[in-house]
């Protein structure tokens, strides 16, 4: 089954909808700008404009369209859709040859539309607006007669990918059509932000910057789809959220953009419906999130964050603060300089008394340090043990009397277990696998660890190099139980960069609950264990995508406790960005 969030636009606007959309878009286009006694407009002219939502139709298909011919739609951010243009030159008068894509947000400033792929774009910009490439046709493709608002003899077109400037027109007197495949962001560079209700109108200029004189100028009003939050993952994440404040809101840590890679508090105070970001003015600083990690503790999103310069930690108020809810508290304060790791990785685990402990990366080694309930990052240590491959891969989860579990791996293929006292010291380790993979995309094969509170036990996931999962439960005393096999099927690892397995564990009363991706389809998973361990077979959640990571908690929708695992994916940003959805998996607690 497909969730809404993840299916083709196509499939979401049922026509009875689509109708009520374009009623709200005003029901008839913008004119255009009458031309001011000293403004020079072409002598070249557009005669019609066309919106189509099916980027999968043939360019020439005269199908998928979304809406009546000029006139206005509404279409869904991070949707790629299609403008088609009739232009006709003049018979007497010259012209410039060449024209360009403008677009402008909710009567502003005409600006260019930029090249910028979606949703990865190696151009490494991601404008509000931007040309894509066309799924449908080649670049330069030969485009048809298709819209009938010139009667001149008709002498081809194009149809265009990944430029806002079109080719040459052709001769004098005769009518042509031109289509760009367009896409606009939810969050863009600088994390600007478009909104439900935005209206984008798009014109044609010449090479002079003289707008082409038109009947009707073509207007997209976007909207948000539901469970859409857009944005992008930190590359090499540890928890993340969703966490849920005591009045049910939501909140989740993300990017804005590939292109723009600094930390954001998206927030949703409707079950995950809509999302938005929370005191954007003060995000952080640094950027570059790869190794990076949060917890909550007394109505406050602690987060870890390794750059190659440095650790650092950040903190986030929500909704269950006293004083100031919905702020940053702390933001770029500098736990350690380990030097850079050859994969950057973070873990946090918050204890009862406010304390934080902290496990990240180093040149050759994992090293940890604690802060005290006051708010001091204490000395680093390492994560000794012997000789051996770099350790790496960190996850860490509180226990029973503030022990802090810990797992991580080396790049010998093995997998380890070892526990944080309440007075910090740690204990020996236990190997827990031999089985991991050993390339460096496989450092991250561990999944944040699970502590079960009615019985003290804590459960360790990782997967093997075969791609299966497998678990083991640690006792109250650190003893290991047998491994067990979690999956028939392999599972995703390092998807998009990121040194990582595809999938994510919570606990539910006695009950384990993962998601993970399928390797072969990147179709989404979910599975739980009963309370003897075993595991059910796994009921497919999302299918249709390519999704890439998975972050969850329990969220318990306004109820005393929880009913679902809360989940943010990403449905195939290949490293880009705009694939983040909320959905859930409704859970009887045992």
């Amino acid at each position: 089954m497909t969730p809404a969030s993840a299916r083709p636009i196509a499939t979401l606007l049922c026509p009875a909808l689509l109708g009520l959309l374009l009623v709200v878009a005003s029901g008839c286009a913008t004119s255009a700008d009458a031309p001011g006694e000293t403004e020079d407009t072409s002598p070249a002219r557009q005669t019609a404009f066309r919106v189509r939502s099916d980027v999968g139709a043939g360019l020439n298909a005269d199908r998928g369209w979304a809406g009546p011919i000029n006139q206005p739609v509404a279409l869904p951010v991070e949707t790629p859709f299609r403008l088609r243009f009739e232009v006709e030159t003049p018979r007497d008068v010259p012209f410039v040859e060449r024209f360009r894509l403008q677009y402008r947000r909710n009567g502003g400033a005409w600006r260019p539309v930029l090249a910028a792929d979606f949703p990865y774009a190696p151009s490494e910009v991601t404008p509000r607006v931007s040309v894509v490439s066309p799924s449908a046709y080649a670049d330069r493709a030969d485009a048809a007669d298709l819209l009938d608002g010139s009667t001149a003899s008709y002498a081809g077109g194009k149809g265009i990918a990944l430029s806002g400037t079109g080719p040459a027109l052709p001769d004098h007197g005769v009518q042509s059509e031109w289509e760009w495949p367009l896409v606009i962001r939810r969050y863009a560079d600088g994390a600007v932000t478009n909104e439900p209700g935005d209206r984008f109108e798009f014109r044609l200029v010449d090479v002079k910057g003289r707008p082409l004189p038109a009947p009707a100028t073509p207007e997209v009003t976007a909207f948000v789809p539901p469970r859409l939050l857009g944005g992008t993952y930190p590359e090499t994440p540890g928890r993340l959220g969703p966490w849920e404040a005591s009045d049910g809101s939501l909140y989740f840590l993300m990017e804005p953009a590939e292109s723009y890679n600094k930390l954001m508090t998206v927030k949703s105070t409707d079950g995950g419906r809509t999302w938005r970001e929370v005191d954007g003015a003060h995000r952080p600083v640094a950027g570059d999130l790869e190794g990076f990690a949060s917890a909550v503790h007394d109505g406050t999103i602690h987060m870890l964050h390794q750059i190659d310069a440095g650790v650092l930690h950040h903190s986030f108020r929500t909704t269950d603060h006293p004083r100031t809810p919905d702020a940053w508290a702390v933001r770029d304060d500098t736990v350690a300089t380990p030097g850079a790791p050859p994969v950057q990785v973070a873990s946090v685990a918050a204890r009862s008394d406010g304390s934080l402990v902290g496990v990240y990366g180093g040149p050759e080694h994992l090293h940890y340090s604690i802060r005290s309930p006051e708010g001091t990052w204490g000395d680093r240590k390492p994560i000794s043990g012997g000789a051996g491959d770099a350790r790496s891969g960190p996850q860490l989860v509180r226990g029973a009397d503030d022990t802090v579990h810990l797992a991580y791996t080396r790049r010998d293929g093995t997998a380890w277990y070892r526990r944080i006292r309440p007075d910090g010291s740690l204990t020996s380790p236990q190997r827990v696998s031999s089985n991991l993979g050993t390339a460096v995309t496989d450092v991250g094969s561990v999944l944040p660890l699970v502590h079960l509170p009615e019985t003290n036990t804590t459960v360790l996931l990782y997967r093997r190099a075969g791609g299966t999962l497998w678990a083991r439960r640690a006792d109250a005393e650190g003893r290991l139980s047998p491994p067990v096999q979690v999956t028939e099927r392999a599972v995703a690892q390092s998807a998009a960069d990121s040194d990582q397995v595809g999938a994510d564990a919570v606990a539910l009363g006695s009950s384990v609950h993962v998601l993970f991706i399928e390797a072969q389809t990147g179709y989404l998973y979910h599975t739980r264990s009963d309370e003897r361990g075993s595991w059910a077979p796994a009921t497919v959640q999302v299918d249709s995508v390519d999704a890439q990571w998975v972050r969850g908690q329990p969220v318990s929708n306004g109820t005393s406790s929880p009913t679902a695992y809360g989940y943010v994916y990403d449905a195939g940003s290949n490293g880009g960005s705009g694939m983040n959805w909320y959905d859930e998996v409704p859970v009887r607690r045992r």
